[in-house]
């Protein structure tokens, strides 16, 4: 069996602990995982995320205020429309790595 091994000192407190909570619970969201989803692909503007996830203008806007408020998501202003993209690659990573591993559970129950 292998032992998995962590950075305990990381662990040590209850900070670091809850601001990992907050930040799986952030993304324990159908509606905010679309929109990262979406993001994945490049930056985009509200009616853009709105038509490619199918949801409304009013959900959209706010769970980007959401994941803009948490540093998930980043906002860009040209003239009167405002772009929002992943706030940086460990996002895309993170979303990459999940997709990944779901794939990989489907090709090992098939």
């Amino acid at each position: 069996m292998t032992v998995l091994s962590y950075d305990t000192s990381i662990m040590k407190t209850n900070t670091t602990l809850d601001a990992l909570t907050s930040f799986y619970k952030l993304l324990a969201n159908e509606s905010r995982l679309s929109i990262l989803l979406a993001l994945r692909d490049g930056e985009d503007n509200v009616a853009g995320i709105c038509g490619q996830t199918g949801l409304s203008q009013t959900l959209v806007s706010h769970q980007l205020a959401v994941l803009h408020r948490s540093d998930v998501v980043r906002s860009r202003k040209d003239g009167r429309r405002t772009f929002y993209a992943l706030a940086d690659k460990h996002i895309d990573i993170i979303v990459g790595f999940a997709l990944d591993h779901l794939a990989e559970k489907e090709v090992h129950h098939e």
